[in-house]
């Protein structure tokens, strides 16, 4: 696993041809590592595709942890496409979702955009209240003008979730 953050091309192929084979949950942290370290290059989309495509259920709570470690912040609309991509909805999870998609920029705007609208069911009021006030406050914050367009069906998809409790 540590072969994934070599510098050595060949290292990082070998790693990853094992981690295809017998991934198991031990790889999905140091894989996601390499990904936010590595430069764009193919090896890099490599990852980027067996992030996207984990199926294992506990991977959710290692890409929500992610979202909430600044360590991450240059990755977190990967991260939101990949909790997207290998299809969770992770409904109680909605304030880390929100945070990460009002912090990044249009992307990240989208991919939160994108999970929002597949979560039928919040059931904690105060996280679905608190993702609310987070998106306000995103909309009212002129910095963050390259997602504002976003912002708004971000809300208008949270206030259904909230009146359909």
């Amino acid at each position: 696993m540590k072969e994934l953050g070599s510098a050595d091309a060949k290292k990082v192929k070998s790693a990853l041809d094992r981690a295809d084979k017998k991934g198991t949950i031990e790889w999905v942290k140091p894989l996601l590592d390499a990904f936010r370290d590595r430069e764009d290059d193919a090896l890099r989309e490599r990852m980027r595709d067996m992030l996207s495509s984990v199926k294992l259920s506990a991977a959710e709570d290692i890409f929500i942890e992610a979202l909430q470690n600044n360590e991450y912040k240059e990755v977190h609309a990967d991260l939101l496409g990949f909790i997207w991509s290998a299809g969770f909805v992770p409904s109680e999870r909605i304030d880390v979702i929100i945070r990460a998609a009002t912090s990044g920029g249009f992307t990240a705007a989208i991919e939160g955009l994108t999970l929002v609208e597949q979560i039928e069911l919040v059931e904690n009021e105060h996280l679905l209240l608190e993702s609310i006030l987070t998106v306000r406050n995103a909309i009212d914050d002129k910095s963050k003008s390259q997602a504002h367009s976003l912002y708004a069906p971000i809300l208008q998809a949270l206030e259904h979730l909230e009146r359909n409790q």
